[in-house]
């Protein structure tokens, strides 16, 4: 059975449209009027890369107990984990926290599971680890909104935790943390909901460092001064230059390019162009990128997957160092392993796809829905394989790994 794509036709302008884009020409206008801007003001607000709505980080829940819970710490030396997740939303997200951190003088580091070992999320095992290495303070990024266990768990163990998401709560159940940072959650005010975690973890960058009295001369950290430019700067200087990570981010995790998202990305391409990154140097240079010419197609194609290839088929804390050394020697030699482990990811994602597609059409090649799951099938790339029957088919795909007692998979539709 052959499925056809519907051709969804934008509907023309309607008058009221009309007369108020009248200063634009009738394509300009229609365009625009496709995107949902129908009035002069907010056509010109995105032409410019402007945001329409107060973008001020103190609108969001559990932000001013997050600042004052992170100052605690840099004020008495506590160590901090920023815990994230495996993907490059998750990966450039805890670089970012963790950059921010260490310019202000935290004893800080990164943690992120492993994705074959320790799965999604926060898990107990973790916490205990970090508590032995004498953390005080755990704020996740990009994970943590559907961990009301774990998160009881830290506090029994003593550990102060922060849960910074952009996924969408249980319904009813916010995790029993100190703080709780995602727009999503009831009562939330904050305009934005699309955000990403990395755009998350950036509204409490902001927010910090508008708060904080400490500035950039006072950092331990050469490196993470290094990245946050030089100690003269403002602190709008300062907090731009964190958005190449916001812009490899929000892109890579398909995050809707709207509203303040549209914003944070096209200022961090601008960044992106004339990086002072070393990580984001090397990766350019061996997948043969013109950074001066980035633009949001190759952080989806290019930078993006190689980025996501470390989480996929090992640890991704080796995307996670990438972004953060500023040694040219390693930032090269991760380079050059993201970049093979790319390749392996390609080459995986292709035997996974041509194994499902025989096992989804096996019993129904009209099938409605594609499922096929097996023993063999790697966990880090059953969801590109299903991108790729969806993509083939134009049917809902759904792709997964047989374990000894669970069955994981990715649904794509």
């Amino acid at each position: 059975m052959t499925l056809k794509a519907r051709w969804l036709v934008q509907p023309p302008l309607t008058p009221q449209a009309k007369e108020s884009l009248a200063a634009f020409s009738p394509i300009l206008g229609q365009i625009l009027f496709n995107r949902g801007y129908a009035t002069d003001a907010a056509a010109r607000a995105y032409l410019r890369g402007k945001s329409t709505f107060d973008t001020s980080p103190w609108q969001l829940t559990g932000i001013e107990t997050t600042v004052t819970r992170i100052r605690y710490a840099l004020e008495h030396a506590e160590p901090i984990a920023i815990y994230g997740d495996y993907d490059v939303d998750g990966v450039t997200a805890t670089a970012l926290l963790v950059q921010t951190l260490r310019a202000l003088g935290a004893d800080v580091r990164g943690y992120i599971p492993n994705r074959f070992d320790e799965g999604y999320g926060l898990n107990p095992e973790a916490l205990d680890n970090l508590k032995e290495q004498g953390v005080r303070l755990v704020i996740t990024v990009d994970c943590g909104i559907r961990s009301p266990d774990e998160a009881a768990y830290a506090r029994t163990i003593g550990l102060d935790l922060i849960i910074s998401d952009h996924h969408h709560p249980a319904a009813g159940e916010l995790p029993p943390a100190l703080a709780v940072i995602n727009p999503k959650q009831p009562g939330d005010t904050y305009p934005d909901k699309d955000l990403a975690g990395v755009g998350v973890a950036y509204k409490i960058a902001q927010a910090l460092i508008e708060a904080s009295e400490q500035r950039i001369p006072g950092s331990r950290d050469m490196a993470s001064r290094s990245v946050l430019r030089d100690t003269e700067t403002h602190d709008t200087e300062t907090l731009d230059s964190l958005l190449d990570l916001v812009a490899l981010g929000t892109v890579a995790d398909l995050a809707p390019l709207t509203g303040e998202n549209r914003v944070l990305v096209r200022k961090g391409l601008q960044i992106i162009r004339t990086t002072h990154r070393q990580g984001l140097f090397a990766l350019a240079n061996v997948a043969e990128l013109s950074l001066p010419r980035t633009t949001a197609t190759h952080i989806g194609f290019v930078l993006g997957p190689r980025l996501n290839a470390a989480g996929r088929l090992d640890s991704a804390l080796a995307a996670f160092e990438l972004l953060t050394t500023t040694d040219v020697l390693r930032a090269g030699e991760l380079a050059q392993k993201l970049d093979v482990q790319n390749r392996e990811r390609q080459a995986k994602t292709r035997t996974i796809q041509e194994q499902a597609e025989k096992i989804a059409l096996a019993e129904d090649p009209d099938a409605l829905l594609l499922l096929a799951v097996h023993p063999d099938f790697n966990p880090g790339v059953v969801g590109l394989a299903a991108s790729r029957l969806v993509d083939l088919y134009y049917r809902p795909a759904i792709v997964g790994q047989n374990g000894e007692e669970f069955t994981r998979c990715s649904c794509r539709s």
